[in-house]
């Protein structure tokens, strides 16, 4: 899965080749699932579209998505002779990029250039030039009938800001009419939403961090009781953001000897409550505080890599 996106596949186009981020999945193999919606009962789930009660962001969110995809655009290498087109009322047909797998906090700023140069001479420049900060993504053609129609090829922003969830720029090129070539240029940029009902934690109302951890059929649990132990594993939980609102492939539950499954435990002092954290190598990280299942988090990464250090 991703948390950077695997292209889905455009029908009656192949695929030569791709490069997809995956964000720490590697590091165990363990349950992991989507993410509910702020305020929702985080609900894990394999391979399905999430649940969202929340319906849009912050305007700062979506305003600082829709600058950063126009940056993209600008950063855009397109051959001499360039001309940019008013967008049309109607798209040529074939002219659909790759859309991500991201449901909602998402923009698309779009752009139409026609070219001199032939489909396959600005499809082989773009491949040549990428973006400035970005990594080749999914590249390949459309055919119809054996000819082909259409090429393609996408690019991943290599570090998006810290607000961006994911950024893409996708771009689809088509012979177009009386000679030359059309090129159509999406920058989809999705950023985090709010955390929801998963709020920030006071370090100063928890006297120990539990770490447990579950490796086939043994357990080990660690307790660290110290003020600097109880700040770190606060601050990484308060740094997390809202869970995007994506579809993910991540496997199954890993049950018996293959188990391999952290949960960290917040131990309140007297009138606080419980805050149970669990990353899973999908990078989502679900939450309860005082027994109730809350919004999920993202990403698992820090976590992961702090209850490892812990029990290990």
């Amino acid at each position: 899965m991703r948390t950077d996106r695997e292209p889905r596949r455009r029908p009656g186009r192949s695929f030569i080749g791709a490069t997809v981020a995956v964000a720490a999945a590697a590091i165990l193999a363990t349950a992991c699932g989507t993410a509910p919606a702020p305020g929702a009962p985080a609900r894990p789930t394999t391979g399905v579209a999430l649940d969202r009660t929340h319906r849009g962001a912050p305007a700062s969110s979506r305003a600082g998505a829709i600058a950063y995809g126009r940056e993209l655009l600008a950063s855009l290498r397109l051959p001499a002779g360039a001309r940019k087109l008013s967008w049309p009322v109607r798209v040529p047909a074939g002219l659909d990029p790759t859309r991500p797998a991201i449901l909602s906090d998402v923009v698309d700023v779009k752009a139409l250039y026609r070219f001199s140069t032939s489909m396959s001479a600005t499809y082989r420049f773009l491949l040549d030039h990428p973006p400035a900060g970005t990594m080749a993504g999914a590249y390949g053609q459309g055919s119809q009938s054996g000819t082909v129609t259409s090429q393609f090829a996408d690019f991943t922003a290599a570090h998006p800001p810290g607000s961006i969830f994911s950024a893409d720029v996708n771009t689809v090129i088509e012979p177009a009419a009386g000679g030359g070539s059309l090129l159509r240029a999406d920058a989809f940029v999705a950023w985090y939403p709010p955390r929801g009902s998963a709020r920030p934690i006071n370090p100063a109302d928890y006297t120990a961090v539990i770490v447990r951890w579950q490796h086939g059929y043994s357990v080990t649990t660690r307790t660290l009781a110290s003020r600097q132990a109880v700040a770190r594993f606060t601050g990484l939980y308060n740094a997390l953001h809202g869970a995007p609102d994506t579809v993910t492939n991540c496997p199954g539950v890993m049950l018996g000897a293959g188990r391999n499954d952290y949960q960290i435990l917040f131990s309140p002092a007297h009138g606080q409550p419980r805050v149970v954290v669990s990353p899973t190598t999908c990078m989502f990280v679900e939450v309860s505080i005082g027994g109730r299942p809350v919004s999920a988090l993202y990403p698992a990464t820090a976590l992961l890599s702090s209850a490892a250090r812990a029990v290990r």
